[in-house]
């Protein structure tokens, strides 16, 4: 059985489900995003780009396996729950007060979680407007 992180939607926000053996690396069960602050999604093909900066005290990983947790780099904080196999799904955040600047997810379908995601953006978007 392959560890992967579940996404859904919860009133405005982005909801990430970490497995029970992630959680408790990280510490936490899930990550909140609103959707309000995220400016791109986008799939990385290679893992090891989204984990270059520093890894920070709340940062746990099996090398060759898997990472989880915080990381800090230039822009801020990011939340990263990665299998170091395959590609990634990348959200990148705007604005100082969103909780993350960036969160890398491995997911069991990263391009269908993109468009799912791109998707909801654009509708809420729309919603905002007709109001």
């Amino acid at each position: 059985m392959s560890i992967v992180t579940r996404l859904h939607i919860d009133g405005g926000d982005l909801v990430v489900r970490l497995p029970w053996r992630w959680a408790l690396a990280a510490r936490r069960r899930s990550v909140r995003l609103p959707l309000e602050f995220v400016d791109e999604v986008r799939v990385e093909l290679h893992w090891w780009r989204v984990v270059r900066p520093h890894s920070g005290p709340r940062y746990r990983f099996r090398p060759g396996r898997w990472c989880v947790g915080e990381v800090e780099h230039a822009r801020g904080r990011a939340f990263v729950a990665l299998r170091t196999r395959g590609p990634v799904l990348v959200v990148t955040t705007f604005g100082h007060d969103a909780p993350y600047a960036r969160l890398a997810i491995s997911t069991s379908d990263p391009e269908g979680d993109a468009a799912w995601l791109r998707q909801v953006i654009t509708s809420n978007s729309r919603k905002k407007l007709s109001r």
